[in-house]
């Protein structure tokens, strides 16, 4: 399918503040007939707001953001969802009236963040921009097509259906025949939660021989995966693959087996690739992970209002890394990691 730009047109003007003090300004094209003013001169204020904060993929992108921030001399303010729509919510729509220039948001849940971040912000002069977490019923969408009008670009798409389904592709490749599956993932209305739901589905659809007999949801983090684990392989001794959603739950179901004496017994196919993840690739006890850059995401979504404000043309989708996001191709380079390729591998997430 013929790829479709969307370019960020944008429209310099000038105002005239009270003293006749002239102060530039840029009007971003939000889509849908939408325009936004944001200043050229001078730092902004800024407000990310995370999905959480209680374990290190949080942690890699507010840093990122910070780094961003800091470095363009910005001010920034760290909101923590701590995973709960309603928080988030709550935190939105107060950040409406604080004299913020522009947001970056990674969305607790898509669907409820919608119209705040594509209709009350622009009307507030605010330029919004997503990062990760899709929103507007897009979270499944791959490309371009991730991005919601009414925002200035989505930064992401190493988070998508498709991108998880190359860990689980390489899973069914190398692992032919009848096998057992255990599945631990994310809290049930995170949209990153829902896009491996969706992969695992593309999964099931081509490896019927594969059947998933235990899912366990966890908040993403090391302890609540350590809890969920336990009984997961107690029930289940002989499983002989597991997908986790993230590193950190590779890293709580990994001590589990290792007690139970099944770690040579089942292999872990992973998402993340964190500096755990590329230690235990290394020592044989994760097979396989994908790379995750929230730090250089974060930081790209920070320095899109810089480029944006600048007069430079962006694309609507953008990757971890600054560039364009493009359907069909891998989100990063390298994207999958193992055993073959983590020894030059640079982690961004502990």
């Amino acid at each position: 399918m013929k790829l479709r730009n969307y370019f960020a047109a944008l429209l310099v003007s000038m105002a005239i503040l009270p003293g006749s003090v002239r102060a530039q300004e840029v009007r971003i094209d939000v889509g849908d007939g939408i325009t936004v003013p944001l200043k050229t001169e001078g730092p902004l204020k800024i407000a990310f707001f995370s999905e959480g904060a209680n374990n290190s993929a949080m942690q890699a992108s507010i840093d990122g953001a910070t780094r961003a921030a800091t470095e363009l001399g910005w001010q920034i303010d760290v909101f923590d969802g701590k995973f709960d729509a309603v928080t988030q919510l709550n935190q939105l729509q107060n950040a409406l009236t604080r004299g913020y220039d522009a947001w970056v948001l990674k969305a607790v849940e898509g669907n409820t963040m919608c119209e705040i971040a594509t209709k009350d912000a622009p009307a507030k002069g605010i330029v919004v921009v997503i990062s990760v977490l899709s929103i507007c019923g897009r979270g499944a969408n791959e490309g371009e097509a991730l991005w919601s009008p009414g925002t200035l670009a989505y930064v992401g798409g190493a988070e998508t259906p498709k991108a998880f389904f190359q860990v689980l592709d390489r899973m069914g490749r190398e692992n032919p025949g009848p096998q057992k599956l255990g599945v631990i993932t994310g809290p049930e209305l995170n949209p990153i939660t829902k896009n491996h739901e969706a992969a695992l589905r593309m999964f099931e659809a081509k490896y019927p021989d594969v059947e998933v007999v235990a899912v366990a949801r966890t908040d993403y983090s090391t302890p609540s995966a350590l809890e969920k684990a336990a009984p997961m392989v107690q029930a289940n001794p002989d499983i002989t693959l597991y997908y986790t959603a993230f590193s950190n739950l590779a890293k709580g179901l990994v001590p589990v087996l290792e007690q139970a004496g099944l770690i040579d017994k089942a292999k872990i196919y992973d998402n993340g690739a964190t500096a755990w993840a590329a230690g235990a690739i290394m020592e044989g006890a994760v097979k396989l992970s994908s790379a995750n850059r929230l730090g250089s995401n974060a930081y790209n979504a920070v320095m899109a209002i810089d480029r944006a404000r600048k007069g430079e043309n962006l694309p609507r989708a953008i990757g971890d890394l600054g560039e364009p996001l493009v359907d069909g191709t891998p989100p990063t380079d390298p994207y999958l990691i193992d055993s073959a390729n983590v020894a030059s591998y640079q982690p961004e997430v502990e």
